[in-house]
This record gives structure tokens, sequence and C-alpha cells, in this order.
């Protein structure tokens, strides 16, 4: 407690002393009958105002300790009052992170569940499909080679479907081995050849035997999901090259088609999920989940994927393979 607070609470007993102090000194001045002198009621005044500074310095010091007791008693109370706070809120915080805990472990079981039965899925329909090329091999060629065309597409979505599901577990379905890119490119074409015979699109591969580390089924997944979408867009006698290129940094992959190409306006989209643009609108099998799961796997693998186009005239997606020196700078430059 401060002075001038004291001086507050006790302002109405001051005034009253005060007052009381003024009328005595007047009642002596002005009285005859009392026979005192002028320095002795000085003296009386002197006296009488030391003896309530004493008083009053003294109330003060009285009630600052109590003041400073009941400060120390509250401040203890609401230390314990904070205390017994944060031991709850921890608590809670504690049993939040639990229940949190066992969700996650739940949802983690849940999604497993679900790739476990996806994978055997694709495993049964891939059976089912070798059945029917089988089958097939019994018909006239000109009967079979449409139905073909179509069982190829349906393996090739299948195998998709298969992909998709790894590359939202990809921690648990990696490994890095020296992988020839060339090799993954040829893997790639025969996996799509049908599509490309169909259209009669004429593909040449001018590609230096490179080797990079990384995931080669991966690898040849995002390839085959850029040469997919290549027949796609290319007209029938249409040309695909596929070229490579290389500096002190990286190795670069080219793949090129002279098909319709890609609007300006569409061409920073074409990697997010489910987006088909005006060219999807052409063709019933886009699906708009190809490439974004190709440029997914490339953030994931440190590999650097654009595209370049010019509408009607062309589209080359440029993949970016950077050498042991620059693999740990490449990061923030794929994103």
């Amino acid at each position: 407690m401060k002075m001038v607070d004291y001086i507050k609470i006790n302002k109405i007993w001051l005034i009253s002393y005060s007052i009381i102090f003024i009328i005595i000194n007047c009642i002596l001045y002005s009285s005859t009958t009392i026979n005192s002198s002028f320095k002795d009621i000085i003296y009386m005044d002197i006296l009488i105002i030391l003896t309530i500074v004493i008083a009053f310095v003294y109330g003060f010091i009285i009630e600052r300790k109590k003041y400073s007791n009941i400060l120390k008693h509250n401040e203890k109370l609401d230390n314990k009052i904070k205390d017994f706070h944060l031991n709850v809120f921890s608590n809670m915080l504690e049993k939040q992170k639990l229940e949190h805990l066992k969700t996650e472990e739940s949802l983690k079981n849940n999604i497993n569940d679900f790739e476990d039965y996806i994978t055997k899925w694709v495993h049964d329909i891939k059976i089912n499909i070798a059945v029917v090329y089988l089958l097939l091999e019994n018909l006239a060629e000109h009967e079979s080679k449409k139905i073909i065309s179509e069982m190829k597409q349906m393996e090739f979505s299948v195998n998709q479907v298969l992909y998709v599901t790894r590359a939202n577990n990809y921690n648990l379905d990696i490994k890095s081995e020296q992988t020839v890119v060339k090799d993954e490119i040829r893997k790639a074409i025969r996996e799509n050849a049908e599509f490309f015979m169909n259209k009669n699109i004429e593909i040449t591969v001018e590609v230096e035997e490179f080797k990079i580390i990384s995931d080669r089924k991966w690898i040849q997944y995002i390839i085959s999901q850029i040469i997919n979408n290549s027949s796609k867009y290319t007209n029938e006698n249409g040309q695909l090259h596929i070229f490579s290129k290389e500096d002190s940094k990286a190795y670069y992959l080219h793949i090129k088609d002279n098909g319709i190409g890609i609007p300006k306006e569409d061409i920073n989209r074409i990697f997010n999920k489910g987006f088909t643009g005006k060219n999807g609108r052409i063709t019933t099998k886009s699906t708009g989940i190809g490439l974004y799961y190709a440029k997914k796997m490339c953030n994931n693998l440190n590999i650097d994927l654009k595209v370049e186009s010019e509408e009607g005239q062309y589209a080359e997606f440029i993949l970016s393979f950077y050498k042991l020196a620059d693999y740990f700078n490449v990061t923030s430059m794929s994103q």
C-alpha cells in the first residue's frame, strides 16, 4: 500500500481533525477570557500536529503490514489456483493426445486394410484380364483388335489403381537402387505400345544410357504416365520423340509429342488433382489423376518435372534427374 492510497482511505478522518484544529485555534485567538500568549498557542498547535502525524504514520505502517500479508496470501492462493488449472489443462491435453493417438492408429489400420483389399482386388482383376486375352486368341483379328485395345486400357487403369494406392503410402514402398533410365523407358513404351499402334504414332528414342540412384518401378510409372498422356492427345500418324540432354548438374529426359498441345490457361494446372481442362473434355478417358501422381512421385524422389507446350503444335515434358553432387539441393527446386 502507498501513502497516497492510505490518505485517500482516511481523508474523512483527516478533514475532521483539520476542522477541529481550526475551530480550537479560532476560539483561542478570539476569546478574551483565556489568558494565554501567542507563543503558547503556537506551541500547542505544533504538539497537536505532531501527535496527529505520528498517529497517522503509525496507522499507515500497521495497515501496510496487513495489506502486504493479504497480498502474500492472495499470491499464494493465486499460485495454487494457477497450478491447479495448469494440472487440469495438462491432464486434458494428455487425455486428448491419447485419444488422437488411438484415432490415428485406428485410421492407419483402416487404411492398411483398404490397401490390402485394393492390392488383392487388382491382382484378381489382372487374372481375369489374362483369361480374356486367352479367349480372344480364338477370335478373328478384326473382331479381337478393338476388344484387345479396350482390355489394354483396362489393364493400364488397373495398374494405375495399384500404383496410386502405393503412392499414398510411399515411405513403406521404396527401394533405392542403381537405375538405367533407358531400360525403364523401354518398359513404359511396351506397356503403352497398343495405344500408339492403334493410332499409328511413331516413337523415336534418342536417350543416352545414364544411370541414377532411385526406385526403378516408380521411374517407370512416371514415364509411363507421361507417355500414356501423349498417346491420348496425339492424333493418328503423329510422332513421339524421347531424347536426353546432360549438363554438370543433371540429366534431362525430354518427352515431346506433336499432338494438340496444352492451352495456356491450363498449363499451370495440369498437375492438379482431378484437373482435365479443355483437352480433357475432348476425350472421355481423361481422369486428371495420372499426371497428378506422376508429379507427386517426382517430388518424393527429388525429380523435377516441368512441361512446355504450344496449343495445336506440341507438348513437351521434361524430367530432371539431378546428379549426386546436387542431389541434396534439389528439394526446393522441385517443389
